[in-house]
């Protein structure tokens, strides 16, 4: 039997927590990367206790076998793009800080989560503060949600928190309003620089956050321009909301794969 051809598929590398729902978390970024083509490798951070309605527990792993972890695939495959959501705890977020300086040549989409679905805290004052001045001036682009953004930057509108911005691109998507029209923004160094309009839909929904971040991920893997890898990755994970199924008693799911890129 003769070899397999080598693959070009590009590869990303999703470092974030387990969901066993597989509705956020490692189990939604191979799902997303499956639908858009591309091999996604996962280095755990934590292992969680959640479903539909919620975390109950979050257990983050030993930051040095993490990065046992990202070693390990790196010296294997050809990662093209990084995707980081959950970190957990303040000495994986210092790992990564450490692991990232040596990468800088890989575009990073880092996903700032504090507070899952259901509204559950995710992140402490220390690892919020370490985040926003250490780790988000190293990322390519980083996707928070405006509840997320003005957080961060103690703003209390999109542009104003885009100003006070400590990295490059920023994404700022709607989601949590009452208008009939989402208004997701992209900024660069705290100039607007597009502006995408989507419906509403109605629900709640698991992961949509996961989805977009590694649906960028994967456009860059691709070596689409940012711009072009943002309005992509909104258009897929606006349908694969359209296309949303319920499984348990809370939150819906995303279908990613009923989305064809």
């Amino acid at each position: 039997m003769s070899n397999p051809t080598p693959s070009s598929r590009p590869i990303v590398l999703s470092i974030a927590g387990a969901d066993p729902s597989s509705g956020a978390g490692l189990q939604a970024d191979l799902l997303t990367g499956a639908a858009l083509g591309v091999h996604v490798c996962t280095a755990l951070t934590a292992w969680t206790v959640q479903d539909s309605r919620g975390v109950q527990r979050v257990q983050v792993l030993d930051a040095a076998d993490t990065r046992t972890q990202i070693d390990v695939l790196l010296a294997d495959f050809p990662i093209a793009a990084i995707k980081i959501g959950l970190i957990g705890s303040l000495p994986m977020a210092q790992m990564l800080r450490e692991f990232l300086l040596a990468h800088r040549h890989l575009p990073l989409v880092l996903d700032p989560i504090w507070r899952a679905g259901g509204g559950q805290e995710l992140a402490g004052d220390a690892l919020y503060a370490f985040v926003r001045d250490e780790l988000l001036p190293l990322a390519h682009i980083a996707t928070p949600n405006l509840p997320e953004a003005l957080q961060l930057t103690g703003a209390d509108s999109a542009d104003i928190a885009a100003s006070n911005w400590p990295g490059d691109w920023l994404l700022i998507s709607d989601g949590h309003g009452s208008a009939a029209q989402l208004d997701n923004r992209l900024y660069q160094r705290g100039t607007l620089h597009a502006r995408y309009p989507q419906a509403r839909l109605p629900g709640s929904y698991h992961g949509t956050g996961c989805t977009l971040s590694t649906a960028i991920a994967a456009g860059l893997a691709c070596a689409k321009p940012l711009p072009d890898a943002v309005a992509a990755a909104l258009a897929f994970t606006h349908t694969a909301v359209e296309h949303a199924y319920q499984l348990g008693h809370g939150q819906s799911f995303p279908d990613r794969l009923q989305v064809r890129p």
